[in-house]
C-alpha cells in the first residue's frame, strides 16, 4: 500500500528507519539516520515531506503493508532541478534531464530482496499507468541489490554523476 507521507504513522516508520540504517546511510549519502536519531526526530522529518507535499514542491509517500501494520519504506517524486543545480552536468546531460518529468528515489526496508524487487516493480507500474509522466529512477553507488533489480526489470543506466560539493554520487535510470 502506498499513500502520502502521513505523521501519525512516525512510530512504524521510525522502526523500519532504524532497521534499514546501513543502506539508508547509503541511499543518503550520510550520516543519517545517526545512531542516536530519535521517534520525534523522525516525526519532524516526516513533517518536512507533508509539507513538501502541501506546497508541491515534490511529493513523499509512505510504503506499507495492506493493513497499515508495517512500514517497508518510502517513496520519494522530486523535481529534476535539484539534480541540475547539485551536480556537475554536460550539456548532453542536461537535456536528458530536461526531457523528463521527475527523478524517483525510495528505499526498502533492510533485508527484504524479494520485498524490495516486487515494490519496485509496482512502482514502475505505477508511474507508467498512474502518473502517465517519463521519470528518472534513482540509485547511489553501493546499492547492488537496487542496481540489479533495475536491469532485471529492463532500466538502463544513463547518467552516473557527481556531486559539485561531496563525493556524492546519483545514478540515475531509464526505461
Amino acid at each position: 500500500m502506498l499513500f502520502p507521507t502521513n505523521t501519525a504513522f512516525y512510530q512504524s516508520d521510525y522502526e523500519a528507519v532504524m532497521k534499514s540504517k546501513g543502506i539508508l546511510r547509503v541511499w543518503s549519502q550520510s550520516t543519517w539516520p545517526e545512531d542516536d536519531f530519535t521517534p520525534l526526530q523522525n516525526k519532524e522529518d516526516l513533517a518536512g515531506h507533508v509539507q513538501d507535499n502541501v506546497e508541491h514542491t515534490a511529493y513523499g509517500y509512505m510504503i506499507y503493508s495492506l493493513d497499515k501494520r508495517a512500514c517497508y519504506g518510502s517513496l520519494y517524486v522530486n523535481p529534476l532541478s535539484t539534480v541540475l543545480g547539485n551536480y556537475n552536468l554536460d550539456v548532453n546531460q542536461e537535456k536528458l534531464i530536461h526531457a523528463r518529468q521527475a527523478r524517483i528515489d525510495f528505499w526498502v526496508v533492510a533485508g527484504e530482496p524479494e520485498l524490495e524487487k516486487e515494490i519496485t516493480r509496482e512502482i514502475l507500474e505505477w508511474f507508467s499507468k498512474v502518473w502517465k509522466i517519463h521519470p528518472l529512477f534513482s540509485a547511489r553507488e553501493g546499492m547492488t541489490l537496487r542496481e540489479e533489480i533495475y536491469s532485471e526489470l529492463g532500466l538502463k543506466k544513463v547518467l552516473h554523476l557527481r556531486s559539485k560539493v561531496s563525493e556524492a554520487t546519483l545514478l540515475l535510470y531509464d526505461r
